[in-house]
């Protein structure tokens, strides 16, 4: 544990130090080429996913996330309301194109961190924005380990995603190529490692709505009963929050949780609803 703790601390001493090189790099990059195009992605997340907005610089955003249960259940279960679950996450902008981020979910008590980086931005000479995306996972429910899998490693789980997006003038389209390493899954009695694409589209309904759609495609069946995620939402601007309208085949509020929560079903109205709320707190002038 303790020399976890100490490549953390290396890890992000090492990250601040080179945020401002990325800092400069981007800066350089939008003085030497033409104007940079923006996304209309409204946040962070595309539904579920991670989109391919970094937190600006100085830029302090919580997010607090629900989903609900199956809605096929009714009245009885109050539309999933009964099986509610959630995630507090926290995300900040280190430097430009540079954030970090942390969360807890009340799936398996499940800690959550990454690092998001911008590569490139979008513009007449580049047609796509680039960033990456790194995560790591800690589940700590008791009793869900069983010797002799129940060591640090075997709670851990990881994921490398790159997020590539085109804007089309009010349409944006992203393709991420990622790779997912599960850490031990009780349920399967063994780890799993696979590649995965996730799909998304977001339309510019007006200046405070979009329109989201995003499907996900993992190379692994990695649980019994689990279905590829295709998730839809809504974003609506209020001024002083962003309001994320779920609607879903999976529970999972990070990477690691929607491909172990993929229990749902479309074509027979087995599906989740779900909320993001997104408040942001300007620490320091971008």
């Amino acid at each position: 544990m303790i020399k976890s703790v100490l490549f953390l601390l290396a890890f992000f001493g090492i990250l601040q130090g080179s945020a401002q090189n990325l800092e400069d790099l981007l800066t350089e990059e939008e003085k030497a080429g033409t104007e940079a195009i923006d996304n209309v992605f409204m946040g962070t997340r595309l539904v579920n996913a991670q989109s391919a907005n970094p937190v600006e610089k100085g830029t302090l955003i919580l997010l607090i996330q629900h989903r609900f249960g199956d809605i096929s259940g009714g009245a009885y279960e109050f539309f999933g309301l009964d099986q509610a679950e959630m995630r507090l996450g926290f995300e900040y902008g280190v430097a430009k194109g540079l954030a970090l981020g942390i969360g807890r979910s009340t799936f398996q008590k499940t800690y959550d961190a990454f690092v998001k980086a911008g590569i490139a931005k979008q513009s007449s000479s580049f047609p796509f924005a680039t960033t990456f995306t790194a995560s790591g996972y800690i589940t700590t429910m008791k009793n869900y380990f069983m010797e002799p899998h129940d060591g640090f490693s075997d709670k851990m789980a990881s994921y490398l995603e790159l997020e590539i997006v085109r804007n089309f003038k009010g349409i944006s389209v992203q393709i991420s190529p990622a790779y997912m390493f599960t850490g031990f899954v009780p349920e399967a009695g063994e780890s799993r490692s696979f590649p995965v694409v996730t799909g998304a589209l977001s339309l510019a309904v007006s200046k405070r709505v979009n329109i989201n759609m995003e499907y996900t495609h993992h190379f692994s069946d990695m649980l019994p009963g689990n279905n590829r995620p295709l998730s839809i939402g809504a974003d609506i601007d209020t001024g002083g929050h962003l309001f994320q309208l779920v609607l879903s085949n999976t529970q999972g509020m990070t990477e690691q949780g929607i491909y172990k929560r993929s229990t749902g079903d479309w074509t027979t109205g087995n599906i989740f609803f779900g909320f993001n709320l997104i408040r942001n707190f300007y620490l320091k002038q971008p």
